[in-house]
């Protein structure tokens, strides 16, 4: 087996999340990371082990790059661009088939030793790298394209189906997933769990629990604008612990601004001065303002494991959750936080209300002991050393 392997960590946009961006990162200390895909911004990755293959997005751009990457190919492998040509064919529209084309023809001039699917949505795309060019493909389940894309989206279900058995190794957030990801297929001796890896700022951040002296309780949200995310239980929980004589605060960070449904919710509960919207905050800027609250509320329908929680239990925040995905495989009920049914508003406003009159003693422990869990499984190095052991056993095998 090659030393360094040039692993491909495709996620279709470059840059990607902040946590496939971790990974990138970590990987690139011991292979050669291709990236593929559209590029939104310019990035300057400060390792030499980085390199981008970016599809333009501008049409006339993309065209001539085309072209050339084409000729390129037909000159070094015509076996393989007429391959890809006649794939190319089985798509519906002009406009698909250049697409893809234009997707592909860098993965196989620069052929990586694994290309590795952060999306499973990707899969049915891609599975073709795999049974006609041979390239080994890893897939992770991180939630959404396996938790309800199947259900929005039916024909997902036979698509996974179809596709799950070309794939060489299935890496899953959570043990939840993977389980959930096994009915469309025997998964189970090809898959890893791997928890994402949190990096080391936000260990660094933290700091014993200590009951702020203001008489308002500060909740906070951080999470897109998407129905999964469950604001509007949230919203109703505020107006509970209103009615109940609670001085409350919710910050909403990372929508800039309310649905218009969440907009109508909380006008006709009277609850506008008590929500506030921030936009999407950088890490460091993130962890500023988490540092101002008191608790951070995952009200969710769906997650693999929300990253955003880990942040939280990693600086000594406390933390309620719904039982959705994985959480419950890191917030333990009164042990690392407050674990709560999804779609329960009186549930969200129980957990406030608990956390209010645990003692500081107490909120010492489940905070630290979420650090310690926290700590223990998250960590950077040792995640990351799992999926160079993950990506050494495909290439292996």
């Amino acid at each position: 087996m090659k030393e360094r392997l040039k692993i491909a960590i495709f996620s279709g946009n470059i840059p990607s999340t902040s946590f496939i961006e971790r990974l990138i990162d970590g990987v690139s200390k011991h292979h050669e990371v291709l990236l593929f895909g559209m590029q939104k911004q310019k990035v300057d990755y400060s390792s030499n082990s980085i390199r981008i293959f970016s599809t333009p997005n501008s049409k006339l751009k993309n065209s001539f790059i085309t072209l050339w990457r084409a000729t390129k190919l037909f000159f070094t492998n015509p076996k393989a661009l007429f391959q890809l040509l006649e794939e190319v064919k089985k798509e519906a529209s002009n406009y698909s088939k250049f697409m893809k084309l234009s997707k592909c023809i860098p993965i196989l001039l620069h052929k990586p030793d694994i290309l590795h699917l952060q999306w499973a949505k990707d899969l049915p795309k891609y599975a073709f790298l795999k049974s006609t060019f041979k390239i080994p493909i890893v897939v992770s389940f991180r939630g959404a394209h396996i938790n309800y894309t199947p259900i929005v989206e039916p024909d997902f279900a036979e698509k996974y189906k179809a596709t799950f058995p070309l794939v060489d190794a299935f890496h899953g957030v959570s043990k939840t997933i993977i389980d959930k990801a096994s009915q469309y297929g025997d998964i189970a001796n090809r898959s890893t769990v791997i928890y994402s890896p949190l990096p080391q700022f936000f260990f660094e951040a933290y700091e014993e629990f200590q009951k702020k002296e203001s008489e308002i309780i500060r909740i906070v949200s951080v999470g897109r604008n998407h129905w999964k995310k469950g604001y509007q239980y949230a919203v109703d929980a505020i107006k509970q612990l209103k009615e109940k004589g609670y001085n409350v605060h919710y910050t909403l960070i990372g929508p800039s601004s309310p649905t218009e449904a969440l907009l109508f919710q909380i006008h006709q509960l009277s609850v506008e001065d008590s929500i506030s919207f921030v936009g999407q905050l950088n890490q460091e800027d993130l962890l500023k303002a988490l540092k101002k609250q008191d608790i951070l509320l995952l009200p969710s329908l769906g997650e693999g494991i929300a990253n955003v929680a880990l942040e939280a239990m990693s600086m000594g925040l406390p933390v309620i959750s719904t039982n959705c995905g994985g959480m419950a495989e890191v917030v333990k009920h009164k042990e690392t936080g407050w674990l709560i049914p999804m779609r329960n508003t009186d549930a969200i406003a129980e957990a406030v209300i608990d956390f209010n009159s645990t003692s500081e003693s107490e909120l010492k422990s489940i905070t630290n002991n979420a650090y310690k869990f926290v700590k223990n499984e998250f960590d950077f190095k040792n995640n990351i050393s799992k999926f160079i052991s993950l990506y050494n056993t495909v290439v292996k095998s």
